[in-house]
């Protein structure tokens, strides 16, 4: 089972998620691309500042956001985040048993 963990600060806005374990192929694929492309879009879109970890084998990556959502970079960024979470709301709600994702 894939897990993600998404933190929202007191105003709402995505800081911070996590995404462990490896799942069924397409599912697991899925998430990935979400993940990947998402990071990879706010460090070649915006000024945000982050800090990333991951496991290079995989099954593990940790995403932090240090801008602050109220700049410009911060807002460039949080859209792409809430876009991401969207994607994980559709993965979760087509692979239940697959892929889980809890907001804090």
């Amino acid at each position: 089972m894939i897990m993600a963990d998404v933190v929202h600060n007191k105003a709402g806005f995505i800081t911070s998620f996590a995404v462990n374990h490896h799942g069924d192929s397409h599912v697991c694929a899925a998430v990935s691309m979400l993940v990947i492309n998402t990071v990879n879009s706010i460090e070649a879109l915006t000024e945000a500042k982050f800090s990333c970890d991951y496991n290079e084998d995989g099954g593990f990556l940790s995403f932090v956001l240090l801008s602050e959502r109220e700049t410009e970079a911060g807002k460039d960024a949080g859209l792409l985040l809430d876009a991401m979470v969207l994607g994980f709301q559709s993965v979760a709600q087509a692979h239940p048993d697959e892929f889980k994702m809890k907001a804090k």
